[in-house]
Order: structure tokens, then C-alpha cells, then sequence
């Protein structure tokens, strides 16, 4: 195994209580053993990653936020996006719905205005040039074709992978994320389309499921 690649919010973090994401100390401490025992470590998550902290994100070698559609590595910002997507952008944020988050390139919003945003779409023309992708309470609002097992390629490419690739991730959209990598594996706590593409389903949810791959890699008995 060459590189972890995990969702971060219901993978890496613990549910959240009251607006919080948290992430046990134990989970800390496998991540830091896993980089000193070799294993590269990224990071590819929805959001924008104000949430994530500073020292999860020290831990990763390369961090892919939005949905997997902005990337830090190297001390340099790059964002994926096609040719003509700001104009999409501002036609969505000039619209009467109120986004629950807006990056570079993705737009959030909450689940209950998706016939809303359908509706949008269909009086613009614009159902083949975006994507919207359920993750557990919230719609995410993406180019179509990229996402994050189009992040996972790029991740590849850019930390020169060559060996196998483990990914972890619990929301309707790490379903490519784990079907891109050579093998994909779902938390308890993850939804049923994802554990369906699966190879390991751990018995434990979010970051004890991190913490015991990582144990299992390092001991040479994944999936044995």
C-alpha cells in the first residue's frame, strides 16, 4: 500500500455535535505513524476546509477540498474546473436560493431545495454541464465529471503513485472516490451505497475505522 485517501468528515472526524467535527486523539496519533512508516496520506473531502484542522491538515501530504476540485500541495493552490463554470456559478448565486457554503468551485446546498435547483438547471440549459451529488444533508453543486475519483487521479499523478491505494469514505459521494482506488473501504457509519462498492466494511464507525485500516496496513493483514 502506497497512499491513504480519506473523506474527512465522517471518516477522519466524528459526527458532529453541536456544529462540531471532531477528531479523537487516537485517530491523530495512527495518522502520524502511518506517515512515518512511509504510507502517503490525502485528504479528499466536500467541503471547503475551514473545518478541517491545521493539524489534520499537517498530516496529509496533499489536501483536495471542494468535492476534490481544489488542491493544496507543494505550498501552491490548484483548482480543476472547466472552461465556462464561473458564468454556471454566477447564474446559481444570482438565483433566489441561499447556499449553505460557496467555494471556488463547488456551491452547497442544504437537501430540501433540490427541486428548486432542478428547476434552475432546466430553465438554463444546464443539466449536462453540472452535477449534483447528495452527501448525507447536504447537495453539492459540481462540473459534471469531477469529482473525487477524479481527484484521486489527479492525487496519483501528482505524488507520482505507483503502488496500491486504499480509500475511506462514508457519503454518497466517496462512491467513485472508492471505486477509483484499488481498494475501498466504508466506516459503519457509512451510507448503503457506499458500503455496497466496498471491498472492507469496518465494524467501526468514522475515525476508529481510519485508525484500524492503518493498523492493519502497517501490519502487513489488510483484508487477510
Amino acid at each position: 500500500m502506497e497512499l491513504l485517501a480519506l473523506d474527512y468528515h465522517g471518516t477522519i472526524s466524528d459526527r458532529k455535535s453541536r456544529g462540531l467535527w471532531t477528531v479523537q486523539p487516537e485517530v491523530i496519533e495512527a495518522l502520524i505513524k502511518a506517515r512515518k512508516r512511509g504510507l502517503k496520506i490525502a485528504i479528499i473531502t466536500s467541503g471547503t476546509g475551514k473545518t478541517v484542522p491545521q493539524e489534520v491538515k499537517n498530516l496529509a501530504h496533499i489536501l483536495a477540498f471542494e468535492n476534490g476540485s481544489v488542491f493544496h500541495y507543494g505550498g501552491k493552490v490548484y483548482v480543476d474546473k472547466p472552461n465556462g463554470w464561473d458564468s454556471i456559478r454566477h447564474i446559481l448565486l444570482n438565483s433566489k436560493l441561499k447556499p449553505k457554503a460557496v467555494g471556488k468551485v463547488v456551491i452547497i446546498y442544504g437537501v430540501k431545495v433540490r427541486g428548486e435547483l432542478e428547476e434552475i438547471l432546466h430553465t438554463h440549459g444546464l443539466f449536462d454541464y453540472v452535477r449534483i451529488v447528495k452527501n448525507i444533508n447536504r447537495l453539492i453543486v459540481a462540473p459534471k465529471g469531477y469529482g473525487k475519483d477524479r481527484a484521486l487521479k489527479t492525487v496519483r499523478k501528482l505524488l507520482n503513485v505507483k503502488g496500491a491505494i486504499v480509500a475511506i469514505g462514508d457519503g454518497e459521494n466517496d462512491y467513485y472516490l472508492l471505486r477509483e482506488a484499488d481498494i475501498g473501504i466504508a466506516p459503519a457509519n457509512a451510507v448503503d451505497e457506499v458500503k455496497e462498492v466496498a471491498n472492507y466494511i469496518c465494524d467501526k464507525p468514522d475515525g476508529l475505522c481510519v485508525k484500524e485500516v492503518i493498523e492493519k496496513i502497517l501490519e502487513g493483514k489488510l483484508l487477510s
